[in-house]
């Protein structure tokens, strides 16, 4: 089958298109037009204060606005010059720099007046001013460097005044058609439409005064400089315009002053031809018509009528982002088959039109009647159009319904419109307790006491499902979970079932002898005490053994656990499976504590599996203290937990002290980091995603306690404490018989209270309750066994009387005991270890609000709770004497100390119910998720019919048409069809896979994986490079000895290292000795050596870990291998001190990927670049080149990219108005052929043809967004 001829449209042609614009600006004042769609301003992108995002593209890229410079479009436009310091935190907060070239929070439409296409066109009867009264009416925006440096230069000469023309072309690339839509018939403005042939540039001009300065808020206006018909042709007749003396433009925005300060001129300014000079209210008929520019008075303010709102006034509190980007737009068509623009223009009276000499169409500064704004005219006519019938539509239905129909049809809707989420709460323990009638065999069932279980103050987290498992005092027949199903199904509950070994190995095993141990900061230097070894025989399917690590064969082998973590892994795996049978898109799952902490990732893949819509929204919440790094690095699981609970869209943590070890655990482990978030988050990136971390605390259940206080036998137990202990202060405590509890140490501390202070022996008494629950039997066993013999110890020494001791089989004392025990005592002493949430100290600081003396907390500092009881009174366990005193402190102080301290945490206790910090963590979640479901909700939208747009929906569309994918086909053609082809790729990204590289993982190598690309990748650039018509140049920014022994053997490819700053040319046939060049950037490279190394000396020698790496045209220092927190604070102290020493110098500094580095400032890939096109451009008397191809895949390619069109841009024009390559010096010894002399750069930019199709294309390798063309 014969092979089609290159197409001369295809995609990927270069077309330079000139403007000419007359527009009668004061002198002092500039011309600008928008570029192309690369960075074009109707993007809302970027922040409030810059929606095109130029601003922070050109910071990261080392570039300031209103600076010239060696990249950019039309020499200079954007600009040279620099940020000092490029950090690893700008980088990570910005997705390593690359720029987002479309925005999709895009602003709906607001209101306008009804009306048909005429009511756009202007004139008097429409209520705009003639074309001479407005030549400077616009849009006023301070924010003039973001735009500047998104824009194409225009000039003028005293010749041609007021006639103004870009003095290099705007480069446009032509782009695949899109798919013409069903509804866009009646669309005539549709980006490259094939059935047109036609592809639609749509552009802005924009009156720039660089000199003067922004002074005022941030705003928008009408330009109106008085109330005087002929004022503005009063400030056109003035000579010059000051840049020292400031005014106030409406008292908004800071504009520029005349010599004698009678009038100004904005700092920048929009032309915008349809800017109204009336004051019609009556013209706003409601509002749901489109949105409209309209001046409110003298001080020139603008009314934005939206679709949301009602008609309001506004004095200047307007968004920027939807005033710049619904600005009207011009439309130049350009006929694709030749590349050139089309003189036929739709709607346009042939002899109305007026050109320049060499045929450039001449356009009107806010001239609404030129051809260019019909086509904004025309689709605004129909969008009003639409809208208007849209309303009429509404107006007749609400015309006849009653108000209370109305009202509920909207209400209906609104319903309609908010995503039905469900809500289910996932924990091991299902809060249900559930007993076996012994006479009837029938199950019952309660709610127990968990911030999980149901409450009647419940509002929809009682409407949640709650799947878990039971805990039955009887061994559980077929029958029996039958019947334990329905029971639970009545409570809104699924219980799952697991055979006995199973059952054992995860919760007696892997939970409570692993990860509970873990999690509880205990190592394993610390499990080789008895109390805490791993008990062997928790699940009861072994010999008995004595359960130490001594029983083991090496006591660092975790092997001997498999069976638990593999145990785990499953039960994790069936909760997900049922968990997914359930769930439906955007439903909220919320699982529960560390006996699930896999489960957020195995439900995502278990609901991809099943290929849901879309994911559900998950929560995972520790309710048990979270250990420092170290501890957790001991864990040979401890990365498959991490990322498990990573997975989740919220991890919950009841202090940040737990927070603040689980970043350090993501950070050292998985090397991730993290940052604050609006709102006082904090968010961790993972796997492309923000995980927020959040601190929730709770408190109890109020409306229980205050209703189990009112029980007889709460008051019959507080009497009957009391009584037993006539005469005595009582000293509560209630723990768990474990030895994390610090039971021992509490009877240690307290026998130390009596014999320092014998006078407290008749006088007080410690009420000591122990639960045993029996879920660490072993710790259990020694633990009471240790406490029996220190208790009698003290009832030898003392007697019976000092203290009462009592041990409970159970996990918890009945409710109505513990109250009565609060109520009777005057202080609760809490000496635990190490602990997560514990309630008690809470419900007894609760029961104690109707003491006539209230009684007082003293808490352990190792516990959550002293985190969130301000009043208590802290103690260290470990320190016995302090802890005396502190009891002896809290026994004689006064009513009014006490009163102080119960005042503090009564307001916290009784208002932080379980129902208030769900509602709290729900909300997190809602903040966390909001945007993304807004993204997700308009990008499964259909797509609207292009005139339902609005302006800024429109031009996003069409640039989102032509930022496409890289098309095969459509490269290849216009490669076979072109004979002086430029390839120049990135190296690492690019040519070779990049390693993950993370900020905080210490490691030896970095960059990417192996010493050179993959065989093929090789096999592929000598087949390119062996073709005569071809320059090949890889650009990396490794050094030049490690790029040369990578690829430096291929024949015919050039090397470009240290981002640009040294080359070699490519290799003849049969050579082997590379020649390497250095472009000379203009720094005394040896004087800041001088300063430099001894600045990074003094840090090399206090940072373990740390080196130097000198390179050609920069200095590093690598911190690499430092510990990672360490080494990134000491590089943050470094560039401080560099940037204080290298003031006078040209350089700026890059802390990035675990290096500082100083490198002359106008050090970039895109020199470079521009360097080589120019090279091969004047060879063979000025050939010039006909295709480009240029990939890369981060932000230091974004500059080779820019510097492609920017040498397009020059082609043909006088080599004294350009600025020059650096010069060139050789490094290594060699010779060049004649014909690469890259010594010299040929003073011309002519080429010898510009009518030959030229194709570039600009490639971002990867999903990363960019300003590449593809």
């Amino acid at each position: 089958m014969e092979e089609d001829p290159p197409s001369s449209s295809s995609p990927g042609r270069i077309v330079r298109v000139h403007l000419a614009c007359r527009a009668a600006l004061p002198i002092g004042t500039s011309l600008r037009v928008t570029g192309s769609h690369l960075w074009d301003p109707t993007e809302i992108t970027g922040s409030p204060a810059d929606p095109s995002d130029a601003r922070r593209v050109s910071t990261l890229m080392g570039q300031h606005a209103f600076t010239a410079g060696e990249s950019g479009f039309a020499g200079g436009s954007l600009g040279m010059g620099a940020s000092n310091v490029v950090n690893e935190d700008e980088a990570a907060a910005t997705g390593e720099g690359t720029m987002t070239p479309l925005g999709k929070d895009l602003i709906q439409p607001g209101g306008d007046s009804p009306g048909s296409v005429e009511k756009l066109l202007p004139g008097e009867k429409n209520g705009v001013a003639g074309n001479d009264d407005r030549v400077l009416m616009g849009v006023h925006d301070g924010r003039s460097d973001g735009w500047y440096a998104s824009s194409v230069e225009m000039v003028t000469c005293p010749d041609t005044y007021p006639l103004w023309r870009t003095r290099r072309p705007v480069v446009l690339v032509l782009t695949d058609p899109p798919p013409k839509l069903a509804d866009d018939d009646g669309d005539n403005n549709k980006t490259g439409s094939a059935e047109s042939g036609v592809f639609h540039h749509h552009y802005r001009y924009l009156a720039v005064t660089p000199g003067a300065e922004n002074d005022g808020a941030h705003g928008l206006t009408k330009y109106s400089d008085s109330n005087e018909p002929n004022s503005i042709e009063n400030m056109l007749s003035k000579t010059k315009i000051s840049s020292g003396s400031l005014g106030q433009l409406a008292g908004l925005d800071a504009t520029t002053s005349s010599t004698d300060g009678s009038h100004s001129f904005p700092v920048s300014l929009w032309e915008n031809p349809f800017l109204t000079s009336g004051d019609d209210d009556d013209s706003w008929k409601s509002s749901r018509s489109l949105a409209r520019l309209s001046s409110m008075s003298s001080a020139g303010a603008l009314s934005i009528y939206s679709d949301a709102t009602s008609i309001q006034r506004m004095g200047g509190g307007l968004d920027p982002d939807y005033v710049l980007g619904n600005l009207p737009y011009r439309t130049l068509d350009i006929d694709v088959a030749t590349a050139s623009v089309t003189k036929s223009l739709a709607f346009a009276d042939e002899n109305s039109l007026e050109y320049t000499e060499d045929g450039i169409l001449i356009d009107n500064w806010n001239g609404a009647e030129d051809v260019t704004y019909r086509p904004y005219r025309v689709r605004e006519g129909l969008r009003i159009q639409k809208s208007e019938e849209e309303e009429k539509e509404e107006e007749r239905m609400i015309s006849s319904m009653t108000t209370d129909e109305y009202n509920e049809e909207k209400s209906t809707d609104l319903e309609a419109e908010k995503p039905q989420r469900r809500f289910f709460i996932v924990c091991y323990h299902l809060p249900v307790m559930v007993t076996k009638d012994p006479t009837t065999g029938e199950w019952q069932a309660s709610w127990s006491e968990s911030l999980l279980a149901k409450t009647c103050q419940g509002t929809f987290v009682s409407d949640a499902h709650r799947i878990g498992t039971i805990t039955t005092n009887v061994s559980v027949t077929e029958s029996d979970k039958k019947a334990l199903r329905s029971l639970l199904a009545s409570m809104d509950c699924t219980v799952l079932f697991f055979d006995d070994a199973t059952r054992d190995a995860h919760y007696k095993g892997f939970c409570k002898q692993v990860l509970w141990l873990a999690f509880h900061h205990v190592d394993l230097l610390d499990m080789r005490e008895p109390a805490v070894s791993f008990d062997l025989d928790a699940t009861s399917t072994k010999k008995p053994v004595d359960g130490t690590l001594f029983d083991l064969g090496s006591s660092w082998d975790q092997r001997q656990v498999n069976e638990w973590w593999e145990a785990y892994n499953a039960v994790n795996r069936t909760f997900a499976v049922e968990v997914a049978k359930m769930v439906q898109p955007e439903d909220v799952v919320w699982i529960h504590d560390y006996h699930l902490s896999l489960l957020p990732k195995m439900l995502g893949e278990e609901e991809k599996r099943i290929k849901l819509p879309s994911l559900t929204k998950k929560i995972f919440f520790l309710h048990i203290p979270f250990p420092a790094s170290m501890i957790f690095k001991e864990m040979e699981c401890g990365p498959l937990v991490l990322e498990g609970m990573l997975n989740a869209d919220v991890v919950g943590f009841h202090s940040f002290t737990e927070a603040r070890h689980f970043l350090s655990s993501a950070k050292r482990i998985l090397g991730l980091s993290n940052d604050s978030l609006e709102g006082g988050l904090i968010g961790v990136r993972y796997q492309k995603r923000t995980v927020v971390i959040t601190m929730r605390s709770v408190s109890i259940e109020p409306y229980m306690v205050d209703a189990v206080m009112q029980l007889p036998t709460t008051i019959d137990g507080e009497e009957s404490l009391q009584s037993k202990h006539t005469g005595r202060m009582i000293i509560a405590g209630l723990d768990v018989a474990q030895y994390l509890s610090g039971i021992g140490p509490k009877l240690i501390t307290y026998e130390q209270l009596l014999h320092d202070m014998p006078t407290w022996k008749d006088n007080i008494v410690l009420v000591q309750r122990c639960l045993i629950p029996g879920a660490r039997r072993l710790d259990e066993a020694r633990t009471i066994r240790e406490i029996r013999f220190i208790v009698q110890r003290i009832k030898n020494k003392y007697g019976d009387a000092v203290i009462d001791y009592e041990e409970i089989f159970g996990s918890t004392l009945p409710v109505d005991q513990r109250l009565a025990l609060w109520k009777a005592s005057d202080c609760l002493l809490n000496t635990e270890l190490r602990c997560g949430l514990n309630l008690l100290p809470l419900e007894y600081v609760y029961a104690q609000k109707a003491a006539e003396v209230p009684g007082i907390v003293i808490a352990s500092e190792f516990s959550d709770v002293f985190g969130v009881l301000n009043g208590a009174l802290r103690i260290s366990p470990y320190a016995i004497k302090d802890t005396v005193e502190t009891i002896d402190k809290t026994l004689t102080m006064s009513k009014e100390d006490r009163e102080g301290r119960h005042l503090r945490d009564i307001e916290f206790v009784s208002s932080s119910s379980s129902t208030q910090w769900m509602q709290n963590v729900l909300r997190d979640l809602g903040d966390q998720s909001m945007d993304d479901w807004r993204e997700e909700e308009e990008r499964d939208k259909e797509p609207a019919s292009s005139e339902s747009n609005s302006v800024a929906e429109f031009l996003a569309r069409e640039h989102d048409e032509q930022f496409t994918r890289l098309d095969p086909n459509s490269i290849i053609s216009a490669y076979k069809s072109a004979s002086r082809r430029v390839i120049m790729l990135d190296f690492n990204g690019t040519i070779v896979i990049k390693e993950a590289v993370d900020s905080f993982l210490k490691r030896d190598t970095i960059g990417s994986v192996g010493d050179a690309p993959p065989e093929a990748v090789c096999q592929s650039l000598a087949k390119l490079c062996a073709d005569p018509q071809n320059t090949v140049f890889v650009v990396s920014g490794d050094n030049n000895r490690n790029v040369e022994k990578a690829i430096g053997n291929i024949p015919g490819l050039g090397l470009a290292a240290s981002n640009g700053s040294c080359f070699s040319p490519p290799l003849c046939v049969g050579e082997t000795a590379r020649t390497w060049l250095a472009l000379d950037l203009g720094v005394d490279w040896d004087s800041v050596k001088k300063v430099t190394l001894p600045i990074m000396s003094k840090f090399t020698a206090r940072t373990n870990g740390s080196f130097i790496k000198l390179a050609h045209s920069s200095i590093g220092w690598s911190y690499y291998s430092c510990d990672p927190e360490f080494g990134s604070l000491q590089a943050k102290y470094l560039v401080v001190e560099l940037e204080r020493e290298l003031a006078h110098y040209d350089v700026r500094f890059v802390n990035l990927k675990g290096i500082v580095e100083v490198i002359p400032r106008r050090l970039n890939k895109g020199i470079i670049v521009k360097k080589i096109l120019r090279d091969i451009a004047a060879r063979d008397g000025n050939a010039g080149v006909d295709f480009i191809l240029c990939m890369g895949d981060d932000v230091s390619d974004e500059k080779m990219f820019t510097s492609v069109f920017s040498f397009v841009s020059e082609m043909d024009e006088d080599y004294a108005n350009v600025i020059p390559s650096p010069p060139v010096t050789q490094l290594t010894e060699g010779t060049l052929p004649a014909s690469q002399s890259f010594l010299l750069e040929v003073p011309s930019v002519r080429c010898k043809d510009l009518t030959t199709p030229m194709f570039a294309y600009t490639v971002a390798v990867g999903k990363k967004p960019s300003h590449a063309s593809q």
